[in-house]
């Protein structure tokens, strides 16, 4: 489901945001500490959910809600608030639910699995890859663990590729961009591959990786890849973009390149 949190307390919303983050019922989540801005992603994105604290500068949640209401009147909203004198005029705004906080992941937990309008969730893809800063990978959430450390670069690169099949020698000239092209340091090549293979075959996930003869590629509808995501005009993902992009890598600076450009151009 996708997600957003309306909070003016700058910490209080990041603490929040991360822990939505890592729950499996969540797909999306944005953050906000201006309304003004929250009714702006509401009018554009489709938003299932929308966690308002009540007692904001400016604008208060309630107000901030009503409006929500007219521009997506199946939206559920939760308030979050201190302060319990809130909870009559939120049963008027037919509210999905009420938390005060601080807020725990099992008060949260049990508001989505009780929505006043149910959201039906899509199955969720289990292999994540995030690119955006440092490259990290993840199965069920969980970051993966590959017998060699190269073996992480080889899939951060067929992933950068986003489907492309690549050839032995392209990724022996890109990952060892200084090293002679030896055949022991194809047999390398070789186990990582086998690593790779063996990782996702344990996970259950062995035909996310294509081979054929000297290439091999990864099928990049398995994974929910931020950088896809950008590609395809997701709002979440270019707002999440902070000019860092598989930082650990040098032969991703080229990509960098491309998305940067593409930003100073207004996407």
């Amino acid at each position: 489901m996708k997600v957003i949190s309306v909070d003016d307390e700058k910490i209080i919303l990041e603490d929040f945001v991360d822990m939505l983050n890592g729950m499996h019922e969540v797909d999306e989540v944005t953050g906000f500490t201006d309304c003004d801005e929250a009714l702006e992603f509401v009018k554009k994105e489709d938003v299932d959910v929308a966690f308002l604290d009540i007692h904001m500068r400016g604008m208060d949640g309630i107000e901030l809600a009503k409006r929500m209401k007219v521009i997506k009147p199946g939206i559920n909203v939760i308030f979050l608030t201190a302060y319990s004198e809130y909870t009559m005029q939120a049963m008027k705004l037919h509210a999905s639910g009420y938390i005060m906080k601080p807020a725990t992941e099992e008060d949260v937990r049990r508001e989505l699995e009780d929505l006043r309008r149910p959201v039906e969730v899509e199955a969720r893809k289990r292999l994540r890859a995030q690119c955006f800063g440092n490259f990290e990978i993840y199965i069920d959430n969980m970051p993966c663990t590959f017998r060699y450390i190269k073996t992480k670069e080889l899939i951060a690169y067929l992933i950068d590729r986003r489907g492309a099949y690549v050839a032995n020698g392209e990724i022996l000239g890109t990952l060892w961009e200084d090293k002679e092209v030896t055949s022991s340091l194809e047999n390398y090549l070789r186990n990582l591959v086998g690593d790779l293979r063996s990782v996702f075959k344990e996970a259950d996930l062995e035909g996310v990786i294509l081979k054929k003869k000297g290439m091999i590629a990864i099928v990049p509808e398995a994974f929910d890849c931020d950088y896809y995501r950008w590609i395809d005009g997701d709002v979440s993902a270019i707002n999440a973009f902070a000019g860092e992009y598989m930082s650990q890598y040098s032969w991703s600076e080229f990509t960098l390149a491309g998305i940067e450009s593409r930003m100073e151009e207004g996407y």
